[in-house]
């Protein structure tokens, strides 16, 4: 039996990620929309970064597709779940005529989230099906794969220029997470990527995570998806610097004893264990650094968050390579290349350099030769490649210096 550790003691920064995934079904990217459903109530609201929207799912079958607005690669699949029963399956297709499944649970009305992992696959839309023995509903769709915070760049719009509010605490503009207490269920790295977390059980009273979003952003709502537990939820701004200390290695601390001194920007609480809690800031706040805290009613069960929004105001979002990255997709058995053709973008070509011992023509195939990092689409991401010498097939488009990578 271990002791838990004080909660009053210093914690450790956590170390950093490279590269943090960028949801791909955020309304925040341009492109991004719903193109068809079928059986689903305001299918819209799945995309959004308001945590209190929804969406109703009927008994029976009913889909739903996300078109991406480019080509990605993509991975994991999440959403939650508010009393929704029977099978989801998540299928992809570059086109949307032709679709190939990636992966299907099967889920009760006490699972709060599900999550579905799968090989990288080559799409330019998703389509989520339900078949469902209990209606429900779902909220907090979440696409990740080779969408990252380094494809984008995010900047504060000019004085009078149009702007739109995006969720830093999603990772769109660098945002980090660098302290969660109580260490969460399996560690941090999905916690670190994708902003989901479950926190054990702990005499703790509060479970708190803190973000760093790399420069001061205008802060001007802040809510989350959590576990269906009543709760009372509180917000910290630091608009300097996050007060920490670092020993003579280097590494910095966190004392929580800080919170017992500087008040909150926001308070609010969820009495009735809905499993959601929003809040508009009284007035916008400028800060690099935001904490959450949640105080669960009881303890010692555990209790997992799903969702976290903290919006902020006057920011632009923009590709940092508009025209793609171009795409080989396939394993070659010699040192053939093979060269796809896009229209798109002035009848250029995108070069592909597959490697491996076999050759395949469908983009979701998995090869046994070496695994790079998938090249985007461009103009035209279903511009197919003819394949030359003994490689495999290559689909891509884009800017025609861009080298294409094989699965």
């Amino acid at each position: 039996m271990t002791l838990a550790p004080s909660a009053n003691a210093a914690w450790q920064r956590l170390g950093s990620i490279e590269k943090r995934p960028v949801d791909s079904a955020s309304s925040s990217l341009t492109g991004t929309k719903i193109v068809a459903s079928k059986g689903i109530g305001q299918p819209e609201n799945l995309l959004s970064d308001d945590v209190t929207l929804s969406s109703k799912v009927n008994p029976g079958v009913s889909d739903l597709t996300i078109g991406l607005g480019r080509q990605v690669v993509v991975e994991f699949v999440s959403l939650i779940n508010e009393g929704a029963e029977g099978r989801v399956s998540i299928e992809a297709s570059l086109d949307n005529r032709k679709w190939s499944p990636l992966a299907q649970s099967v889920f009760t009305a006490a699972d709060r989230s599900f999550n579905l992992r799968f090989a990288g696959a080559n799409a330019s839309y998703v389509r989520i099906q339900f078949d469902l023995s209990k209606a429900g509903s779902v909220s907090s769709a979440a696409i990740y794969g080779s969408d990252s915070d380094q494809d984008f760049k995010v900047t504060d719009a000019a004085p009078g220029q149009p702007s739109q509010s995006i969720n830093v605490a999603g990772g769109l503009g660098g945002g980090r997470i660098i302290y969660i207490n109580p260490s969460p269920v399996g560690g941090d790295e999905t916690a670190l990527k994708y902003g989901r977390y479950e926190f054990p059980e702990s005499p703790d009273k509060f479970r708190t995570v803190i973000y760093d979003f790399g420069t001061a952003r205008t802060l001007t709502e802040i809510g989350s998806v959590h576990s269906p537990r009543p709760v009372r939820f509180y917000a910290y701004a630091f608009e300097g610097d996050l007060p920490e200390k670092e020993d003579w290695r280097g590494r910095r601390s966190f004392d929580p004893a800080v919170f017992d001194d500087i008040k909150p920007v926001a308070t609010v609480e969820d009495p009735r264990g809905v499993g959601y809690v929003k809040t508009k800031l009284t007035k916008s706040v400028k800060a690099r650094y935001v904490a959450l805290r949640w105080e669960p009613d009881f303890n010692p069960p555990s209790f997992a968050v799903g969702d976290v929004s903290v919006m902020a105001s006057g920011l632009n979002v923009t590709p940092n390579n508009p025209n793609g990255t171009g795409g080989g997709a396939g394993g070659g058995s010699g040192n053939g290349s093979g060269n796809g053709s896009s229209d798109g973008n002035g009848g250029n070509d995108a070069q592909g350099n597959p490697v491996g011992s076999s050759a395949f023509s469908n983009p979701f195939s998995i090869g046994t030769g070496g695994y790079g990092s998938p090249g985007r689409a461009g103009a035209n991401p279903n511009a197919a490649g003819n394949a030359g010498g003994n490689a495999g097939a290559g689909t891509g488009g884009g800017n025609p210096n861009d080298r294409g990578v094989s699965p």
